[in-house]
């Protein structure tokens, strides 16, 4: 059997429903297999971890709590509709944008404004609570646990030493550079958390060593970089092992990045060890055009082939130097 490439992609904080990277794998399979030249399942293997799951039964809580059960109907509806903006929706995108300015709604209690109550909750909810895991809360170990499940079952569907792409969007860009960072076991670092650890078999691919590209879209990475004095290491890309097992390749770092989505920015100018990380901070314009020059430019970037296609060439490029 040809040597296959594992692709983990890492969904943010707008994804809901377990097919949040349907469009955006379909997308990247459809590029692939028009640049390389062959079957998209026969070189590649794509995994979404979806940790989603995680915050819900917090962020529902919280969200009874400030306004009431009978706020439970909005809550769902809009679940809906990120559900499909996620996959590149832009009726439900706009749909949800369009109850941002309602102040008040019947049954709502005192909870004014409940739309932009529902974005504070499930958007900054969960880079609050995902980051206090980090304090005993569990949470931050509880989504490495998912990431590290998903690299388990690319070790176990594209072969223990296959090359390993991560595409992580949004939040997810932290989430996986944490993960891959603590997987480095970088000296001064944090040790991968114990639940994670245990998911995970003695392999190359599952130890990070055969971990070559990394793609941050609409990265808040520098927002949490400035937690650390000069802002801190970024995560090594490739693994310092990477050209023992695969010597061949050539891998690369892309913050894909709109200038409109005022979530993203660029990475290469925080510092000198972030220049010599991240190989390119590349611009993009993303969404229709006439929604695109706005900061609702954010849920589009994998389900758009002006980011899609130049990552799809890669991986075919790396595919044919297997």
């Amino acid at each position: 059997m040809a040597q296959k490439i594992a692709v983990m992609l890492v969904h943010g904080v707008e994804s809901a429903g377990e097919q949040y990277a349907a469009r955006a794998m379909r997308l990247l399979r459809e590029e692939f297999e028009r640049i390389a030249g062959v079957p998209a399942d026969e070189a590649l293997v794509i995994e979404p971890a979806f940790w989603a799951p995680v915050f819900e039964p917090g962020q529902d809580q919280l969200s009874d709590r400030i306004g009431g059960r009978s706020a439970r109907w909005l809550a769902g509806v809009l679940d809906v509709l990120a559900g499909r903006a996620s996959q590149g929706s832009t009726l439900a995108l706009l749909a949800a944008a369009s109850t941002a300015g309602l102040r008040w709604l019947p049954g709502l209690d005192d909870a004014h404004f409940p739309t932009l109550r529902w974005l504070i909750v499930h958007y900054l909810g969960d880079a609050v609570a995902y980051h206090s895991g980090a304090d005993g809360t569990g949470h931050y170990e509880e989504v490495q646990a998912i990431l590290a499940g998903t690299l388990h079952d690319l070790a176990l569907k594209a072969g223990e030493d296959a090359p390993l792409v991560v595409l992580g969007h949004s939040l997810g860009s932290v989430v996986s550079s944490d993960f891959l960072y603590d997987l480095q076991a970088v000296p001064g670092g944090a040790p991968l958390a114990p639940r994670a650890a245990e998911i995970l078999d003695d392999t190359p691919l599952e130890r990070g060593e055969t971990f070559g590209w990394f793609y941050t879209l609409g990265s808040p990475l520098a927002l949490w970089a400035q937690r650390h004095p000069g802002f801190g290491e970024p995560v090594s890309v490739p693994h310092p092992d990477f050209a023992g097992r695969h010597p061949d390749q050539r891998g690369e770092w892309v913050n894909v990045y709109d200038p409109d989505d005022v979530i993203a920015s660029p990475l290469r100018p925080l510092s000198d060890a972030w220049r010599d990380a991240v190989t390119e901070d590349r611009r993009v314009g993303v969404g229709p055009w006439w929604l695109g020059w706005t900061p609702l430019a954010h849920p589009y970037y994998w389900n758009d082939r002006r980011v899609v296609t130049p990552i799809a060439s890669q991986l075919a490029q790396a595919w044919h130097r297997l």
